[in-house]
């Protein structure tokens, strides 16, 4: 057999000489045959060692029963690849297993141009990655692994989808890769999720990090940033205190910048502004949050924080604010001012008390 039938490639034949007279059938002239061409045929006869077929010009050939897979039926059509010679019985010897191994090197070599995956099971493990059977070899590096895995083992005795990113026919080399797939398909995922999300929608998410800008969330494949004036309506003395790496959260999109890949999300706008409820003359319940030189910070059960200034803690002058309450005290307070774009309270302990 030609070597050029390693490649998969087809050779022309040349017409044979005519015999001399008298020769026997055996050398006698045959049809020109273009080497490892693939014809259908169709299956006549099946014995223990070989299955005879009728070929679509009329002719009968015989392929190696070895060579195909199952069990092979009368009227079945089967492909098989033309070998350069015929059998002691006249008949035009066939290949299915180099037919099939034609076929495979066509699919990889559409899959490589198409850069559509391909799935096969893993065969084995080599030195630098694994061997998969795509109908031929192939190879998958460890870095070009499922992320996540190190371990060839792993992928032993499982399918798996990939790319193919090399392809030498000639050379029988070919060379897959998982991770190019996974790349592929989460860019697919985050393009989808980018062109779906609009302002004002809301979407949940996994908070993956958070420093003094903020927190950072994962929406499934594209991650936005809750900025930490996004966080709560209150006053932040620290991200961490309301949310924390691993919280299941449900936010407010408020801007997508595709082209940037930015995603601005708000938490705090899932919860009404407590502001908009908050009254001035309103008398209400409120727990002191923090005290300071000048007065006491206290928060109504709205969710709105205001101050009370030193001069409305108390009647008697000249007392320090942290000799009258202190962090976590329930107290009384008047509204006195709202002021909602500057997003400021002035609060009374002494009027809501007195009455005044």
């Amino acid at each position: 057999m030609s070597s050029d039938l390693g490649s998969g490639r087809s050779l022309p034949r040349s017409a044979p000489l005519p015999p001399p007279p008298g020769a026997p059938w055996q050398d006698r002239p045959r049809p020109a045959v273009a080497v490892g061409r693939i014809v259908d045929t169709t299956v006549v006869k099946v014995l223990p060692d070989e299955v005879e077929v009728r070929l679509v010009d009329g002719r009968t050939g015989v392929i190696p029963a070895s060579e195909v897979e199952g069990r092979a039926e009368p009227g079945q059509e089967l492909e098989a690849a033309l070998l350069a010679r015929d059998d002691p019985k006249g008949r035009t010897v066939l290949s299915r297993s180099w037919a099939l191994r034609q076929r495979a090197w066509e699919r990889i070599e559409a899959a490589r141009d198409s850069n559509e995956p391909l799935s096969g099971p893993v065969t084995k493990a080599v030195k630098g990655g694994v061997v998969l059977d795509l109908g031929v070899r192939a190879f998958l590096p460890a870095s070009l692994f499922p992320e996540g895995c190190t371990d060839a083992g792993e992928l032993v005795g499982r399918d798996a989808e990939v790319l193919v990113v090399e392809v030498d026919r000639d050379g029988d080399r070919v060379v897959v890769s998982v991770r190019d797939l996974e790349r592929r398909r989460r860019r697919a995922r985050e393009r989808d999720l980018l062109r779906s999300l609009e302002p004002g929608a809301r979407v949940e998410g996994t908070v993956v990090s958070t420093g003094e800008h903020g927190a950072v969330v994962d929406l499934g494949g594209v991650r936005g940033l809750v900025h930490r004036s996004e966080l709560t309506w209150g006053h932040l003395r620290s991200v961490t205190d309301v949310v924390t790496v691993g919280d299941r959260i449900e936010v407010v999109v408020l801007e997508v910048q595709r082209s940037k890949r930015r995603v601005s999300l708000s938490l705090r706008a899932t919860t009404p502004d407590p502001f908009e409820a908050v009254e001035v003359g309103a008398v209400a319940p409120a727990t002191v949050t923090r005290v300071v030189d000048y007065g006491a910070f206290a928060r109504l059960e709205g969710g709105a924080e205001g101050l009370v200034h030193v001069s409305e803690l108390s009647e008697v002058p000249g007392i320090r604010p942290d000799q009258l309450v202190v962090p976590g005290e329930q107290v009384v307070v008047k509204v006195l001012d709202v002021d909602r774009r500057r997003r400021r309270l002035s609060l009374s302990v002494r009027q809501a008390v007195l009455g005044g």
